[in-house]
């Protein structure tokens, strides 16, 4: 008589269910072909969008938003190209196709909207810092910031009943979202999100800030990269310390913390030492209010 497999542990089953989600819609996967292509024009790049009429109509959506304004809109890809360029076009349809890809059915057990309105505040505040510190691509910081917990909204997908229980670990003992998630079972979100990325190829410049958010200021993980990706994520780990405070003065409500040490740490690694708090909250939320329509795009 054959002995009845063993069952799987709770892991491997998450490994599993982390392995089931979609990948990344065709016309993102390629667009980043096309792109990196010397001989890609905007009729190629059109073409190719063109070819997923929904994914076209959220990114006529954005850029015809307030976060753009272009002025008198423009009612097809191919206009929009001049006004955005290449590269912000692809960083578009990177994010439109992680947030359709993640998201969750309404009535799901665990709502996600709230780190999503996290993760664009943060979005908000490295632009605002990248700016700040002549980054070449403020717009790839807003991405990153965007897309840095992605993690957390995988992992709340497959696995609610133990996000959530991470979730109240975090708030009634004081404890860091990453031992939470450690302490209920779970792979840290920082480790999925990088692990999401590389699988449906976001180009490293998004890859390594979601990755190295917590473990920035780690002498050991800082000699592993480039500066020029040290920069990044040091932008995205202060933008995740202080973009509870951008966004409690939106009128959402969400735990504010004292001032991290690690802020003043990451903030004189930029070079920002004498950036005022007061001032960056409120450029932030001159930011986040323009970028309310990314938000949007999770209801339809």
């Amino acid at each position: 008589m054959s002995m009845p497999a063993p069952a799987l542990d709770h892991q491997t089953r998450l490994t599993q269910h982390l392995d089931s989600l979609p990948t990344l819609p065709v016309v993102a996967l390629r667009l980043g072909e096309v792109l990196h292509s010397r001989r890609s024009s905007i009729r190629d790049v059109a073409e190719l969008l063109g070819s997923d009429p929904s994914l076209s109509a959220k990114l006529l959506r954005l850029v015809n938003s307030a976060y753009f304004g272009i002025p008198g809109g423009v009612t097809d890809i191919a206009k929009a190209i001049p006004f955005v360029g290449f590269n912000t076009i692809y960083q578009l349809v990177l994010s439109v196709s992680v947030l359709d890809t993640l998201k969750t059915p309404k009535g799901a057990a665990f709502d996600p909207r709230p780190l999503w309105l996290h993760s664009l505040a943060v979005a908000a505040t490295a632009r605002v810092l990248a700016e700040d510190v002549r980054h070449p691509d403020p717009g790839a910081m807003f991405t990153a910031g965007l897309l840095h917990d992605m993690g957390k909204i995988a992992l709340a997908k497959v696995s609610p009943d133990a996000f959530l229980m991470a979730v109240n670990f975090q708030r009634d003992e004081g404890i860091t979202s990453t031992q939470a998630e450690q302490r209920a079972g779970l792979p840290t979100h920082d480790r999925v999100g990088a692990d999401l990325a590389r699988r449906w190829k976001l180009p490293a410049s998004l890859t390594v800030p979601i990755e190295a958010h917590h473990a920035v200021l780690d002498p050991a993980f800082r000699d592993r990269i480039t500066s020029a990706f040290r920069v990044s994520a040091e932008i995205i780990a202060v933008s995740d310390l202080t973009a509870s405070a951008a966004v409690a003065s939106a009128g959402v409500a969400e735990c504010e913390r004292p001032e991290d040490p690690r802020t003043r740490q990451l903030l004189d690694a930029l070079g920002l030492s004498n950036q005022s708090m007061d001032g960056l909250h409120r450029r932030v939320m001159a930011q986040l209010e323009r970028s309310r329509p990314f938000l949007d795009l999770l209801d339809g």
